[in-house]
């Protein structure tokens, strides 16, 4: 598949997860033309629904269209049952969905059990079950182009074209139900189906109403309003908030030229004694003593010199 191709489906599934809720692995609904289909094209159906809807998928095959397609097939004369058609895969591969439209539980035809299961109510048309409807065209007979045409129908001619009025009859069913992606094959090529009018219409008033809810957010709160309270009992709740006041415009103070500060007589400081210690209150108050400092020595030898002659005299 090609990268553009891949781009718009993922981007289409993704609108399905947004507005129905589809989640992966994605229930597929199958139906006898598409499974003969990939047979006829030599198409893996796991893998090749997996790169349309660019996620999981879980195929899934009810039993009126089982039935429909056991009914095709010619009847084994041993077995006396009817011979299983190579292109219906294993049941591992392909697991039965039970479908039960009556009270013996009997097959129906195969487009009213889709249509069922897609939208079970007939009043309100929603695909509950998130399915999603993978068919195809029925295969028509290879006709000779050497041979003249006919002017008359034959009953395959009929049939084919009864069957080509079923199919899309199912397509034009199926767009009606909202939410209902349809993939089908055309020429060798399975195709996601861009969303139908009725689901369009659903994803617009989705994203209409997650616009309305942002709106009606209530700026005081800072938070939505909730369902069932009243704007009176928020009011009377809440305590009345003070006005502020306008504040004054001033210049940017990084662009105004700072004032020069003017010099100021400077008063003549007086020193401060040091602080006396707590402990010296007995020795501060006592007056201090002058120390006599000791005379050099020949002070002592003349003192001595001058007592002697008195001494002598005496």
């Amino acid at each position: 598949m090609r990268a553009k191709r891949s781009k718009k489906y993922r981007k289409l599934m993704h609108q399905y997860e947004l507005t129905f809720g589809f989640r992966e692995a994605y229930q597929v609904l199958v139906d006898s033309n598409f499974l003969r289909a990939t047979d006829q094209f030599k198409m893996e159906l796991i893998p090749a629904l997996e790169r349309t809807v660019q996620g999981k998928v879980k195929p899934l095959l009810t039993k009126c269209s089982l039935a429909a397609i056991m009914a095709a097939q010619p009847i084994n004369p041993k077995t006396e049952k009817p011979y299983r058609p190579l292109f219906l895969p294993p049941p591992t591969e392909l697991p039965l969905r039970h479908c039960s439209h009556n009270a013996d539980s009997t097959p129906i035809d195969e487009i009213e059990c889709l249509l069922s299961l897609l939208s079970p109510s007939s009043d309100v048309k929603k695909n509950k079950e998130h399915y999603i409807l993978a068919t195809a065209e029925p295969i028509l007979r290879k006709t000779n182009p050497n041979e003249p045409k006919r002017k008359w129908k034959t009953e395959d001619d009929r049939k084919e074209e009864e069957a080509m009025r079923r199919s899309k009859t199912l397509r034009s069913s199926a767009r009606s139900i909202p939410g209902v992606p349809i993939i089908y094959v055309k020429r060798s090529v399975m195709v996601l189906e861009p969303m139908s009018n009725p689901s369009e219409m659903v994803r617009d008033g989705h994203e209409r109403g997650k616009f309305r809810a942002g709106l009606d957010v209530d700026a005081s709160l800072g938070k939505r309003k909730r369902d069932g309270e009243n704007d009176d009992e928020e009011e009377s709740d809440e305590e009345p908030k003070k006005k502020r006041t306008p504040k004054v415009k001033q210049p940017n103070p990084l662009s105004m030229k700072k004032a020069k500060k003017r010099p100021e007589a400077a008063a003549p400081k007086k020193k401060e004694a040091p602080a006396k210690p707590e402990g010296d209150d007995e020795a501060a108050s006592k007056p201090k003593r002058k120390r006599r400092h000791n005379k050099g020595v020949h002070w002592e030898i003349e003192d001595a010199a001058e007592s002697q002659p008195a001494e002598a005299a005496a």
